[in-house]
């Protein structure tokens, strides 16, 4: 058979021609890609465009919430839609004199989106050249996002109300400005980390994740077992189609406050609503409150029901998610390594929460209102209880069980081979019975 690039081949219908590669056609409407920003332009106006972003979305509900109210200024209406803009950021701020430090962190969740969007745009307007780091582009990023805020903040505002509260927003939007850039830029700092510890922010989140999830429940059965109390201050407040609009925005930013009150509930800690009450498994005692159909999912006055000692599986599931995650990743780990790291996971999950838990109390008001918020010093021993004893529960059974797996394996492993040395110790004896004969 003749070679294939032979060219004494019989079949003469297949030849090989060499051409040029074709110049790319442009789609219809496509344009070519312009120069690009720059990561520091970028960012400096990514984090003014959030700035005015997340004012106008405030602005936009409060006016809402004007045209359904009595009419009055619409330029006092867009300072209270700015001193509200401004709680979302940890600013201390007074409404109608009454003082505010309660933040509603929905509202804090859309900035920090808003944030990481816009350092995944700035990482990728980088021009050639250029090497961003995270770093750089979430610093100049929530710079000047931040500059502003707390210059309308000291006009407005109260800065010195709640400086945790301050601090810990700037924490969160930093963090949130990070990930946008480093998941741009495919960066992973855990790389860099010990093997050990590289699963451990994997199990704080998951905890979290687990407890807020059991306060989304709570927050939801409460609901619908009191949904025709919920009804009632709905209708009660009658504030129209473009009031209802408002009124649910404003329920849905103190929606993350809300689960985890409700998950410090479920950790049989409880939560209070001002000075001299209390919301737990075991017993619910408040008096007046505001008109909010979102407060109509409160348990009834008195001790609580047998049935919500349940909600407590919640931390011991949240300490074993935790365990879970930090022992898989150490398969060689023995009993007491894997019930070691499995509790301190556990615990670390609980100190987080416990700092959540922190950041979502607040003042709504003086006495009543005054002090809203988990139950700090009986949730933090609640947590560090129920979510510790629970990693290392875990952490042993996951140990024991893998310690287990692995005696069957080499037992399994045994086997053949006695069962091969055995044969050939028979084969051995039965050559020397032929040879003897």
């Amino acid at each position: 058979m003749a070679h294939l690039l032979s060219p004494r081949r019989s079949d003469h219908e297949l030849t090989l021609r060499a051409t040029t590669p074709a110049e790319p056609t442009a789609r219809p409407g496509s344009q070519a890609p312009g120069p690009r920003l720059g990561w520091v332009l970028a960012a400096l106006v990514g984090g003014l465009v959030c700035l005015v972003t997340g004012w106008v979305l405030v602005a936009g509900l409060s006016v809402l919430g004007w045209l359904a109210g009595d009419p009055g200024s619409l330029s006092a209406t867009l300072e209270v839609a700015t001193r509200l803009w401004l709680a979302a950021h940890g600013t201390g701020i007074r409404l109608a004199g009454i003082p505010l430090t309660l933040v509603p962190w929905g509202a804090t969740a859309v900035a920090a989106f808003l944030l990481a969007r816009c350092a995944a745009f700035a990482a990728r307007a980088a021009r050639p050249g250029q090497r961003p780091r995270p770093a750089g582009i979430a610093a100049v990023l929530v710079a000047a996002y931040l500059l502003p805020v707390l210059v309308v903040g000291a006009r407005l505002g109260q800065l010195g109300a709640a400086p945790g509260h301050l601090a810990v927003v700037a924490l969160v939007l930093v963090a949130a400005a990070l990930h946008g850039a480093a998941r741009a830029l495919d960066v992973r700092p855990t790389r860099r980390w010990p093997a050990w510890a590289r699963p451990v922010p994997r199990a704080v989140l998951g905890a979290q994740l687990v407890l807020l999830g059991s306060g989304l429940a709570v927050l939801v059965t409460g609901l619908l077992v009191h949904l025709d109390r919920v009804l009632q201050l709905q209708d009660r407040l009658d504030p129209g189609v473009s009031g209802t609009i408002a009124l649910v925005a404003g329920q849905l930013a103190l929606l993350p406050n809300a689960c985890v009150w409700a998950a410090s509930y479920a950790l049989g800690a409880g939560f209070t609503l001002g000075n001299a009450s209390v919301v737990s498994p075991t017993l619910t005692d408040v008096g007046a409150l505001p008109g909010l159909p979102l407060l109509g999912a409160l348990p009834t006055q008195g001790p609580g029901p047998s049935g919500a000692l349940w909600w407590l599986a919640a931390g011991v599931l949240a300490g074993a998610v935790a365990a879970w995650v930090v022992v898989r990743a150490r398969p060689q780990a023995r009993f007491d390594e894997t019930a070691l790291v499995g509790g301190l996971s556990g615990l670390l999950g609980a100190l987080v929460f416990v700092g959540l838990a922190w950041a979502t109390s607040g003042d709504l008001g003086t006495l009543r209102l005054a002090g809203m918020g988990p139950l700090l010093l009986p949730l933090l021993v609640m947590a560090l209880s129920t979510l510790g004893l629970a990693g290392t529960g875990t952490g042993l059974l996951l140990g024991l069980w893998t310690r287990y797996r692995r005696t069957r394996t080499s037992a399994g492993a045994a086997v053949p081979e006695s069962s091969a040395a055995s044969s050939a110790a028979a084969a051995e004896a039965e050559s020397t019975a032929v040879l003897t004969r």
